[in-house]
């Protein structure tokens, strides 16, 4: 009778356990993808690991971050996977489980400033947030002169002030974060489009519970062919 009851504690202590496992999922701190808006985390991001978390029946805590510490934090396993551009980078500490959406990254600068080649870059004074990775290319080159800022608001904010000449990033966020500002890309020069990322699913080589990534695979598939993501994504963005 004891051992029984020694058994069935043990068991009853194990799928308690198992029930309460939390998927720890990083958000990259960039608008419009995750941000606090009125006290209320928001953004595409959050709104599409809400709809990973009700299709698949899992738990998601979400913590946001820099796009630098979240990196850090996905390498380590401190998080169990993020939504993010995928590189050569990030596939060296984790698996790409599926991609979700793609963005042209642009390089933009003044009115009548025309940027027709990737050489054209090379005499600019260009700036970027902090750790987002477009193409290992561009970071390898130490001919551009690019400035490492907080956020896209800041390099809108130093092109406005004559401080750089151009701004890189993807073509939809700087539209997103112009508009905030009241100004428009059509405000700008043309763009020069410098190339296409992939935001992946991307899982920790080193996360606890890799048990559940076909199951994130399987609800983002879903998501995917019901045209949910896109929904999401056409909230921020409308057409």
């Amino acid at each position: 009778m004891k051992l029984f009851m020694v058994v069935f504690l043990c068991m009853l202590s194990f799928s308690f356990t198992w029930a309460q496992e939390k998927l720890k999922a990083g958000l990259f701190n960039i608008v419009p993808y995750a941000y606090i808006h009125e006290g209320k985390l928001t953004g595409i991001t959050v709104d599409i690991i809400k709809n990973i978390e009700q299709e698949s029946k899992l738990e998601i805590q979400t913590t946001l971050l820099p796009y630098k510490r979240m990196l850090n934090y996905l390498k380590s396993g401190q998080i169990d996977f993020g939504i993010f551009f995928l590189s050569n980078y990030s596939e060296s500490f984790s698996d790409k489980l599926i991609p979700l959406y793609s963005l042209d990254t642009v390089i933009v600068g003044k009115k009548g400033l025309e940027i027709s080649s990737y050489k054209d870059m090379q005499n600019l004074e260009l700036a970027t947030p902090l750790g987002v990775n477009y193409n290992a290319g561009l970071s390898r080159d130490k001919q551009l002169k690019i400035t490492y800022v907080k956020d896209y608001k800041h390099a809108i904010l130093m092109l406005k002030r004559d401080n750089i000449d151009a701004l890189i990033g993807p073509e939809k966020i700087l539209n997103f974060q112009l508009k905030q500002l009241n100004m428009n890309l059509s405000d700008l020069g043309t763009p020069y489009v410098l190339t296409t990322n992939t935001a992946w699913i991307q899982f920790s080589h080193k996360s606890k519970l890799k048990r559940y990534k076909r199951q994130i695979i399987n609800a983002a598939k879903t998501l995917l062919e019901k045209n949910k993501i896109q929904e999401v994504i056409l909230q921020y963005y409308p057409e």
